[in-house]
């Protein structure tokens, strides 16, 4: 199963980068035809990246007979915190060259509330012990429903 999660792990990690720079073309792209905010940023969004490699990990090692819950909760901690340091990266370098990077809508709140890249970063780097434990919530829910499944 190792080889497995690492694949996983791998394929959404390199994936993080390009979704990053198509997060910030798109915007360009989506806010002036008139598509929601909601839908531009969910188009590009690591975070339903995460999301998506959460469920995969957690599920491959659910159906792996000889899988573990803790196993999946370490790879999805590692992607988790490579994500994030993806996230925090791309708000310091958009900030260096003076990029804006927000989307308009509910997430102008967080230009407000956090009005430099460094507040924001922080801000990330704050919000990733609650971000990773909700995940590894989600991620019991998703293993539980697997292994249930597999004694069916």
């Amino acid at each position: 199963m190792p080889a497995s999660q690492l694949r996983t792990v791998t394929i959404i990690g390199a994936a993080a980068i390009p979704v990053a720079i198509a997060r910030y073309v798109m915007k360009g792209w989506v806010e002036p035809h008139g598509i929601p905010p909601v839908l531009g940023s969910l188009l590009a969004s690591l975070t339903v990246l995460l999301l998506a490699g959460m469920v995969l990990i957690f599920s491959q090692e659910a159906r792996s007979p000889d899988g573990r819950f803790l196993v999946a909760a370490r790879w999805f901690t590692l992607l988790a915190t490579w994500i994030e340091f993806v996230i925090i990266v791309c708000i310091l370098l958009a900030g260096r060259f003076g990029a804006d990077t927000y989307y308009q809508g509910p997430w102008e709140s967080v230009r407000h509330a956090f009005p430099t890249p460094q507040q924001h970063a922080l801000a990330h780097v704050a919000g990733f012990l609650p971000k990773v434990l909700l995940g590894l919530a989600l991620g019991a829910i998703v293993y539980g429903v697997e292994r249930r499944q597999q004694r069916h």
